[in-house]
């Protein structure tokens, strides 16, 4: 797709019909009967939101709320700014691809806004304060920092634009609606898995992705919570590692000076799960167990590999950002949505590895596959 360069004060690309854009480099269901929160605060109060049960409180009673869209309602086509993390890793890289390719094809955008920030909440909120001076139809936003967006978002709210969150949440909720796998449940479920896979003991070393980022911090603390209830299990290395496989391998390696005896990794993000494998390899050392959010195609070609044993829960990019477009567009067409719209997944563990690993494709991709296949390979995304 030709890149043109939008007068926004910021590195952003104009995605434009006709053309392709190459790149730089769903929720679980949930059960409504909860009780005894663990952990959080009262749902809306803007601070991150309660826990109970391995779900997050809040989001099963937003997904049951109905948003009247009407006020704004206009006729197509559209101009959609969409604020991304950008093509730091796999699962940015298939966001960006994705969103582009649907914005591309559908009739109703006139013209898609790219805007990747490379993980940094700073160029967002600079972002979002240009874009409300452009006043395009939509802004969908996919936050790199749950508190750090929260004013940015209310102001282009306040002038007329409505903002369509996009996997990961924001603080105060000011926004229409958002769009996303209940961040909570899949770290929880994941490390609990993972607890139950040990037989509830051993050691275990806890990986995050960028702090202050939603998805890094919700993982984290749903881990935490999980592990917790397994008084034979230690937790003998937490880092974070910014959803990096060099910076996992790094982190792993100083861990394992420090601890001969590893049984397990879980990592909020497999870029450093990644890392960690190679760490162990490259230290010929016994592969542990591993449990990890948002399995790469790079996680799950090592994982075949070495023949680990693993499981995953999937935090998909492709899937995420084509539901964000479609309820975005009907916003803009007044049609009504719910407060929080759950994205559904399911998890998998090393005995369906086959039918989630695409080996056409590289490391970097994220699956499931939502596009079609020539759509990965013309952005440069073929495996080599």
């Amino acid at each position: 797709m030709t890149m043109l360069k939008e007068a926004l004060g910021t590195k952003g690309f104009v995605a434009r019909k006709g053309a392709r854009r190459m790149a730089g480099v769903g929720t679980l269901v949930v059960a409504l009967g909860l009780v005894g929160c663990t952990a959080g605060s009262t749902p809306g109060d803007g601070a991150s939101p309660q826990k109970a049960d391995g779900v997050s409180v809040d989001l099963v009673a937003d997904a049951k709320v109905n948003v009247d869209t009407s006020k704004w309602s206009k006729d197509a086509p559209y101009t959609i700014a969409t604020l991304t993390q950008g093509p730091i890793n796999g699962w940015g890289l298939t966001w960006d691809e994705t969103v582009t390719y649907e914005a591309d094809k559908n009739p109703d955008v006139g013209k898609l806004i790219l805007l990747p920030a490379n993980g940094d909440a700073n160029s967002q909120i600079t972002s979002m304060e240009n874009l409300v001076s452009q006043k395009p139809d939509a802004i969908m936003l996919n936050p790199q920092g749950r508190a750090a967006l929260a004013a940015s978002v209310s102001r282009a709210m306040a002038a007329g634009i409505p903002v369509i969150v996009c996997g990961n949440g924001v603080e105060g909720k000011k926004y229409v609606t958002y769009n996303d796998v209940d961040l909570y449940q899949v770290g929880y479920d994941s490390a609990k898995t993972l607890a139950e896979r040990l037989g509830g003991k051993g050691n275990v070393v806890l990986m995050h992705g960028i702090a202050g980022v939603d998805a890094a911090e919700a993982w984290k603390q749903a881990a935490e919570d999980a592990f917790g209830q397994y008084p034979d299990i230690k937790i003998v290395g937490s880092e974070y590692a910014d959803w990096s496989v060099a910076t996992g391998k790094a982190k792993m390696t100083a861990i394992m000076a420090a601890n001969p005896q590893l049984d397990a990794v879980w990592s909020g993000g497999s870029e450093m799960a990644t890392g960690a494998m190679l760490a162990f390899d490259e230290a010929g050392k016994k592969q542990p167990l591993y449990g990890v959010a948002n399995p790469t195609n790079g996680f799950l070609r090592l994982a075949k590999e070495y023949g680990i044993g693993f499981n995953a829960f999937p935090d998909p990019p492709g899937t995420i950002a084509k539901a964000c477009l479609e309820t975005t567009l009907k916003v803009l067409h007044g049609k009504t949505v719910h407060k929080f719209e759950p994205v559904k997944i399911e998890s998998f563990d090393e005995t369906q590895l086959d039918d989630h690993y695409v080996p056409e494709l590289s490391d970097d991709f994220v699956g499931p596959i939502e596009l079609p296949m020539p759509a990965y390979i013309d952005a440069g995304m073929a495996r080599k």
